[in-house]
């Protein structure tokens, strides 16, 4: 005749049928409710609420960036393009991080046809200025 198992020979997390059953019945007790609460009850994705979020503060209808970018490096050319990089786009302001001084003066000098041009690919309710940077 076999022997009873020991508790200490039971394998561990395994519990008799009585045993989840008073565990069960002491996790109730202590919750407060009779059935253990479903955690994922009111739980949604991020991507729907994401669009009607961005309603409210006023960010639909934006510029993609990549379209920004390649939208300079056609306009600008590849020298320009190489020396320069959009950083930002803020408030219609489009900041560009020109690497070398000289560079940037002559982008000055350029600035209102740059903007001009930039305002009919991109839009004129989307780029109001331009703003460039040494870096």
């Amino acid at each position: 005749m076999k022997s009873p198992r020991s508790r200490a020979n039971r394998p561990k997390g395994r519990g008799t049928r009585a045993d989840r059953k008073i565990r069960a019945q002491v996790v109730r007790e202590w919750i407060g409710a009779p059935r253990p609460l479903d955690l994922n009850k009111n739980v949604s994705e991020a991507s729907e609420w994401i669009e009607s979020l961005l309603e409210k503060i006023g960010m639909t209808g934006g510029l993609e960036e990549e379209r920004v970018i390649e939208t300079w490096r056609e306009l600008a050319g590849e020298l320009v393009a190489s020396q320069t990089a959009p950083v930002s786009l803020r408030r219609g302001c489009l900041t560009l991080k020109v690497l070398q001084p000289s560079m940037r003066f002559h982008l000055e000098q350029l600035k209102p046809q740059l903007l001009r041009k930039l305002q009919q690919e991109l839009g004129e309710e989307h780029l109001k200025s331009l703003r460039l940077t040494i870096g």
